[in-house]
């Protein structure tokens, strides 16, 4: 099956280079604090993320996809402890030893993550953010859910029990220290408001106790025209029209969210310009059988987790290239007839919308839209002015929340490479700017740990919201890819003395910029 996919965009030298900037400022090493990377690919063995003698500062892996046993948490995979880490370690290969190999994606995207966040320096000589800080990490195995054929239609990440358990995981193996998980991982799937069940789940671990965050990567969505959207009255009809590309045929998923008082018929058309057929709302309609199905077109009503309708489509790999289109017919509209699109992740052959009419808002990832968790956009820390990562991706959320809150530098960043014992390499994405985001979170827990001070995950956001760096963004309040700044250590863990903000501030600092709404469609 199709894994979930780590925020990486093409190929901020180092974390700590950009700190001697003033981008993220470093101080205190996040001693006392847990790192949890839910992942692909941590390499162990690489010297970044050992003591000075050499044992592991890893506190446990937990691979999702190993052979199962007495210490598969949650009835699956293998966890391996720091005793059984540190024993391989004085192995020939430490790797088969464990049963646990990393090198598969070379270079592990898991490993390059989790060095930017809390590597110590020893193999490369340069170390990420929060060097002091204890690590777990979990190789995750989204298998619970469906990414190929007509079933992966209307599901998506935000569905995933086992990206709920990794992080679950990584809260537990912390108890009572202060504990911050970074998800570099996500597709372009879902409701986007927030309502799926990881990020419901997410929410409410949160909520269980103070010093507890989750910080993941944005998308790199921005450039890929994957989103569209507008507003349908009664009786109207719209065109989406979808460029399916020549190169690497593979399968296609389209979303389309509505309101659940709304009716919307979809029609699909093929490049040829001829009719394929019209499924009307509660139906669904099928070309083909088993592994021959080759289109499948799904209008639900009332969704489970938020009540609105959904359309999904799915094109099959070796249907006609070209522009798709489907077709929108409004039967019954109440309110603003507002409607949003969203075409699946492909990283071998993206697919995308011609002439989008919102191309540039609303490309948030599919687990990156919940209330609680600190979302996190990426910029070029080597370029005069921090110009944005230009596959960063914009909020809002489809419910119209304030998505990315801040920034990072994520754009051409050296950490750990796998495999190398030292090494390191280059990768960009929003995949790198929020394990910088992490590590500073990992430094303020720890500061607010050494002082006695508690830290829900409202006052978290809100520090992190506060101390963020301005110009850019310019202006007043909250942009899109930026969030309410770039982020700034040393300024939340300034902040740790003053007191929260009273109600209804926040709101009023974002409120001079307003957030974009949809843009009225052609109809």
């Amino acid at each position: 099956p199709r894994p979930a996919r780590g925020e990486l965009s093409r190929p901020f030298t180092s974390v700590r280079q950009a700190a001697s900037a003033g981008d993220v400022p470093v101080a205190g090493g996040g001693k006392g604090v847990v790192v949890g990377i839910v992942d692909l690919g941590g390499d162990f063995a690489h010297r970044n993320s050992r003591t000075a003698n050499g044992k592991t500062r890893l506190l446990s892996i937990w691979d999702q996809s190993g052979s199962a046993g007495p210490s598969s948490p949650f009835g699956y995979g293998r966890a391996h402890d720091r005793a059984s880490i540190d024993a391989v370690l004085k192995t020939a290969d430490p790797y088969a030893t464990l049963g646990y190999d990393p090198r598969s994606d070379d270079p592990a995207h898991g490993t390059h993550v989790m060095d930017i966040a809390a590597g110590n320096g020893r193999g490369s000589t340069v170390a990420g953010v929060a060097s002091e800080a204890d690590l777990v990490f979990v190789e995750v195995h989204a298998g619970d859910i469906e990414w190929n054929g007509p079933k992966a239609v209307g599901s998506s990440f935000g569905d995933s029990a086992r990206l709920i358990e990794a992080i679950r995981y990584v809260f537990d193996t912390a108890g009572d220290r202060p504990c911050v998980v970074n998800v570099s991982l996500g597709t372009n799937g879902g409701p986007h408001d927030g309502s799926t069940p990881v990020e419901r789940g997410i929410d409410r671990m949160l909520a269980e106790r103070p010093n507890r965050a989750v910080v993941i990567a944005a998308s790199n969505s921005q450039s890929d025209l994957i989103h569209t959207g507008g507003h349908l009255a009664t009786g109207r009809a719209i065109d989406l029209r979808w460029r399916l590309p020549n190169s690497r045929p593979t399968n296609k998923e389209m979303e389309i969210w509505c309101g659940g008082a709304d009716r919307m018929a979809v029609e699909l058309i093929g490049p040829d310009g001829a009719s394929i057929g019209r499924v009307e709302p509660g139906s669904q309609a099928k070309a083909g059988d088993g592994d021959a199905m080759s289109l499948f077109v799904s209008n639900r009503l009332a969704d489970p987790t938020n009540g609105d309708n959904s359309i999904g489509v799915y094109i099959a790999a070796g249907m006609p290239a070209g522009v798709w289109t489907v077709r929108l017919h409004a039967l019954s509209v109440t309110g603003d007839g507002a409607f949003h699109a969203w075409i699946e992740r492909d990283d071998e052959g993206q697919s995308s919308f011609e002439s989008p009419s919102m191309s540039q808002t609303h490309t948030i990832g599919s687990i990156g839209c919940g209330r609680d968790t600190i979302v996190v956009g990426s910029y070029d820390a080597h370029r005069p002015g921090t110009p944005l990562s230009f596959f960063s991706s914009a909020g809002p959320t489809r419910d119209g929340r304030r998505k990315p809150e801040i920034s990072a530098p994520g754009h051409d960043v050296w950490a750990a490479h796998s495999g190398t014992g030292g090494g390191v390499t280059l990768m960009s994405g929003t995949s790198m700017a929020a394990p910088a985001t992490t590590g500073a979170i990992a430094l303020l827990f720890a500061a607010a740990s050494a002082r006695g001070i508690d830290l829900p995950i409202a006052r978290t956001r809100e520090i992190a919201a506060a101390a963020a760096r301005r110009g850019p963004p310019t202006g007043i309040g909250w942009h899109d890819r930026y969030g309410e700044g770039r982020v700034d250590a040393a300024g939340m863990i300034a902040l740790l003395g003053s007191p929260p903000a009273p109600a209804g501030v926040a709101a009023k600092r974002t409120s001079a910029t307003a957030l974009r709404k949809p843009r009225k469609a052609p109809k």
